[in-house]
């Protein structure tokens, strides 16, 4: 009778210990980055590894989730903004991540790409002889539901998967990802006609376009 007690005993041990330890896949991701946030605060060392560690331990979370830093301040403050890379589906492992954060000293944690301050923003790809900014780009819009339509009149506008890039880019820095995510229904790009400028919106309404929705659907 003995072995069948101390088998049920041990059992019982190791799934207490089991529970005790268990924790969620965003609780191990930051006890890692506690773990290595000097060298992430500093980026010393080889930030190509650096970088393509933290990219791995991210996509254990979820395939989609990218990073962004933004350099220390006068505050001495670091910022990771964590990211989806705009792609909606993955937007719940963002917040469910960010909303684990610790508080680490010097150390600010943000959730999605936030909008960028400034109207004068521009993009300039020089190997490929492009540049596109907000005074290039013109809108009008339609409402359905809680989302925009938008039709995007740009300046020189090319064809193009980088043309294109580029503008998702200066839009995400415009509204910020989540809205850009959330508020954003479709986009028509087509070829500004400088005749028609005057009919249209500047990019930089947008903002308040965005806004104006979000406080009507609250």
């Amino acid at each position: 009778m003995i072995k069948p007690l101390l088998t049920l005993f041990s059992l019982a041990l190791l799934t207490g210990l089991t529970s005790c330890n268990s924790k969620t896949k965003e609780e191990n991701f930051w006890d890692w980055f506690k773990t290595h946030e000097s060298s992430y605060y500093s980026e010393s060392g080889n930030r190509e590894e650096l970088f393509s560690e933290l990219g791995t331990e991210l996509h254990a979370i979820d395939e989609n989730l990218t990073f962004e830093f933004i350099p220390v301040q006068k505050n001495h403050v670091k910022e990771l903004t964590i990211s989806a890379d705009g792609i909606v589906s993955s937007f719940p492992a963002v917040s469910a991540l960010v909303s684990k954060a610790p508080s680490i000293k010097n150390w600010k944690f943000s959730a999605f790409r936030q909008r960028t301050p400034g109207d004068d923003i521009e993009i300039n790809y020089e190997g490929l002889g492009m540049k596109i900014a907000y005074d290039d780009i013109f809108f009008r819009y339609t409402k359905d539901s809680a989302k925009l339509g938008l039709e995007l009149n740009i300046r020189d506008y090319k064809d193009s998967e980088n043309f294109k890039n580029a503008t998702y880019v200066l839009l995400d820095g415009l509204i910020g990802e989540y809205d850009m995510g959330t508020r954003i229904g479709s986009i028509d790009f087509r070829k500004l006609q400088e005749s028609e400028r005057d009919k249209l919106f500047k990019i930089i309404e947008l903002r308040g376009v965005v806004d104006s929705l979000k406080n009507k659907a609250r």
